[in-house]
């Protein structure tokens, strides 16, 4: 997890200097429309997220859909492709979805886990070429501030799910970043929780504030709101550093007395392999350039989203894509999940 590490470390670096001065702005605009294919698009660009609606991931899908209009004048629509926490969505647009340039996607690195663990050799992550990095950030663990645990830390909650297993309920998505999480903990401590599926962060955050689990995890986006209105308090944040939008709140690691629990979502928008290179180009400086919009960082930084900017371009994207793969494979191998 270095370059996580990294990347959450330099988030003053990153999250600095915009971009985009006004002639730097003309001059990427003028370059959109003047590689722009003369037949495309057409037709509204069909912008697909396999979470549900008002999660993390969709909310991240729909501003980069709104700024890609911004800077093309193109229309784009978001569509969330639900299932198997996520496996549904992943597989149609690794083997299904049209190679256009009219089906787009903005996926995370939850795809790996599908990919590696759950597709069964059908596909792989590698189906999809990523065009545009958008931001990345670390999973929040939260109680209901109304909640019989709302006056424990997390060193307390696991302690008690180590006392009385699978007596603390926790959510969390199955096959992704967050049960490897939990597992960890459970690995490291010797905790034993009562692991709640849901299909995004969203129902499970809907599930604390009805007290029906103990413990949510979910973007921060996902609970901003709950957090400014005094129904949550966040008792961990599963990053390398403290999010800087929740300063008070100790990482999982502090919390445990360790350094290698560090989980979270890089978010990036990517299209089916096969895109005629025209209209690829079109869409990768589409999106790089709502990606680089400095509004829209404003909007990623208000979600607690990192910006790493030195991402700018397919082929460094992949290049830190394939890093990021890299290490959750030898963490499946670690565990067994896959072969050696």
């Amino acid at each position: 997890m270095k370059k996580l590490i990294t990347a959450f470390a330099t988030v003053g670096a990153l999250c600095g200097a915009l971009p985009f001065s006004v002639s730097a702005a003309d001059d990427a605009r003028t370059h959109i429309q003047s590689i722009k294919p003369a037949d495309f698009p057409s037709d509204p660009i069909e912008v697909n997220v396999v979470y549900p609606a008002g999660g993390g991931m969709d909310i991240n899908a729909r501003l980069a859909a709104k700024y890609f209009e911004k800077w093309t004048g193109a229309q784009a629509i978001v569509n969330n492709r639900t299932g198997g926490a996520g496996l549904v969505g992943h597989t149609y647009l690794a083997n299904q979805a049209s190679n256009d340039g009219y089906t787009v996607a903005v996926i995370a690195n939850l795809i790996f886990a599908d990919s590696m663990l759950r597709a069964k050799g059908r596909w792989d992550y590698n189906k999809l070429e990523p065009i545009a990095f958008l931001n990345y950030e670390g999973i929040n663990l939260v109680v209901s501030a109304d909640g019989p645990y709302r006056d424990k830390s997390l060193k307390e909650l696991v302690q008690l799910a180590k006392d009385k297993p699978g007596t603390v309920r926790i959510s969390m998505l199955p096959g992704t970043m967050f049960e490897y999480m939990v597992e960890q903990i459970e690995q490291v401590s010797g905790a034993k929780f009562l692991k709640v599926p849901f299909q995004g962060g969203a129902p499970s955050i809907t599930a604390a504030l009805g007290g029906n689990v103990d413990i949510a995890l979910g973007f921060y986006g996902e609970i901003r709101s709950f957090l400014a209105a005094d129904k949550l308090k966040p008792v961990g944040v599963s990053s390398a550093e403290r999010s800087p939008f929740l300063k008070d709140t100790p990482t999982v690691n502090e919390s445990l007395g360790r350094k290698d629990i560090v989980w979270g979502a890089t978010r990036w928008v990517a299209v089916p392999t096969g895109v005629a290179p025209e209209r690829k180009a079109y869409l990768a400086a589409g999106f790089s350039a709502a990606a680089q919009d400095p509004e829209l960082q404003e909007e990623f930084r208000k979600l607690g989203t990192i910006v790493d900017l030195s991402l700018d371009s397919p082929e460094k994207i992949k290049t830190h894509l394939d890093e990021l793969a890299t290490m959750e494979r030898e963490f499946y191998k670690k565990t067994g999940r896959l072969e050696q």
